[in-house]
């Protein structure tokens, strides 16, 4: 029994203030990750840099820390280390290697994140898909298409390819192209398109609305009206003009040809 007693005391004479060192190193190693992680989060919110990025960063942070903390203190215990961190380099390298593509992903989740080349609700085009920004992960987009279809894409097709953000400005010009017969009198046509201009509501006044004539086809003149309207009556606009062109034109007799080709017969002897 003496002899235990006594063990017992050598051996916390010896290992007891490493113990206790540890323990301290513990407390206060993951009291710090704690501090630390919150005072990264209310940076990057006072950047506003998107809660998905910010929780994401917050755990990573956090957890990182907190694996030094651990090693720190089994270091002080006497524990060697040195193979562990060889051991976790290793297995992290080989994690890396294997989710190549999902860290891509994450690189450009991250970009789009901070960099906001569009938002949630924005109207876009990018990685071969059109339609309204429902989500935005770390890993992905998920879009609803006009047709209501949800459609998830890679952050990193979003961040290869172009974006067209169509709803980054409040204003859009609508551009409506129209083709009418060579026997057809330019200024007439010209005063045709400019009621159908003067009939359309949702055209703003300024920057004024032109109509020009763009080309001499092969079978017809070609004529374009450009105005500018708010955003989100781009659509509606655009549609009821194409369709007012082609009734007013029709009234006032204005032609709108077909495509056509003149083809020479030449007979020989």
């Amino acid at each position: 029994m003496e002899n235990t007693v006594n063990y017992i005391q050598n051996w916390l004479a010896e290992f007891g203030p490493n113990i206790v060192y540890a323990l301290i190193i513990l407390f206060l190693g993951r009291y710090s990750a704690k501090v630390i992680s919150k005072v990264v989060v209310k940076a990057l919110s006072k950047a506003n840099a998107g809660d998905t990025l910010i929780k994401f960063l917050k755990v990573i942070i956090y957890y990182t820390l907190l694996a030094a903390v651990i090693i720190a203190a089994l270091n002080q215990l006497g524990i060697q280390t040195t193979s562990i961190v060889a051991v976790l380099a290793t297995a992290g390298l080989a994690v890396g290697l294997a989710l190549k593509d999902s860290l891509s992903n994450f690189a450009a989740g991250v970009m789009i994140i901070v960099f906001k080349p569009f938002v949630i609700g924005n109207f876009v085009e990018t990685a071969g898909t059109m339609g309204t920004v429902e989500e935005i992960s770390i890993f992905t987009v998920k879009m609803k298409t006009p047709d209501n279809k949800s459609i998830i894409v890679p952050n990193s097709s979003v961040i290869n390819g172009n974006i067209t953000n169509y709803s980054a400005k409040d204003t859009r010009r609508v551009d409506i192209a129209i083709g009418v017969g060579y026997e057809s009198d330019i200024k007439k046509t010209k005063e045709v398109l400019a009621n159908v201009v003067a009939e359309t509501d949702t055209i703003m006044p300024d920057p004024e609305p032109v109509i020009v004539l763009t080309a001499l086809g092969n079978s017809s003149i070609d004529f374009a009206i450009r105005s500018w309207v708010k955003t989100d009556d781009y659509w509606p606009t655009y549609f009821a003009m194409l369709e007012n062109v082609k009734t007013k034109l029709d009234e006032a007799g204005i032609n709108i040809p077909y495509p056509q080709m003149d083809v020479h017969i030449k007979k020989e002897d």
